[in-house]
């Protein structure tokens, strides 16, 4: 990977677990992100997979407990990382517009594309996802996700990316 963007994420302005929970209605085990890294272009997320969290035990149990044909042990599903994407992409609109001008809107998803899932979140793994921002208005967001994941190697995994488009009522 060309691009190490990921490595600049202590270099923005950081949003701790409270602060963003200050900004997203999201709460208990459908709040994703750990800490958002505020940028210029654009905003960083984290996510750290804790081994007690509500998709483990039966996503793929661990192959002692599990009697079945999938053996593979648990995993952070995609549709789970999308899931964080879209909560990074509503931090990034309501900052970009203002937290006052879109304190009265939600962000409901509209659309997403091109999404394509090239490695797998496992309890223990931290990872990162870079939004860039398309368009924004209070009516609409439009972003583009890529995600890392960080394993036991000093360098992370593309682990997906996606575009997805928001409208809020």
């Amino acid at each position: 990977m060309e691009d190490h963007w990921w490595k600049s994420f202590e270099g923005g302005q950081i949003l701790e677990k409270e602060d963003i929970e200050a900004i997203l209605p999201h709460r208990g085990d459908m709040s994703f992100l750990n800490r958002v890294s505020l940028q210029d272009e654009t905003v960083l997320g984290e996510i750290l997979l804790k081994d007690d969290a509500f998709w483990c035990p039966g996503h793929f149990p661990v192959p002692e407990k599990n009697d079945g044909p999938f053996k593979i042990g648990p995993i952070f599903p995609g549709v789970l990382m999308v899931e964080s994407a879209a909560q990074l992409g509503i931090v990034f609109w309501r900052h970009r517009l203002g937290l006052e001008e879109t304190s009265t809107r939600t962000m409901l998803f509209k659309s997403i594309d091109k999404a394509s899932f090239n490695r797998e979140g496992r309890p223990g793994d931290r990872i990162l996802i870079r939004c860039t921002l398309d368009k924004a208005s209070l009516r609409l967001m439009r972003c583009k996700f890529e995600g890392v994941v960080f394993k036991d190697e000093p360098e992370p995994f593309p682990c997906f990316d996606c575009h997805i488009a928001g409208l809020s009522v």
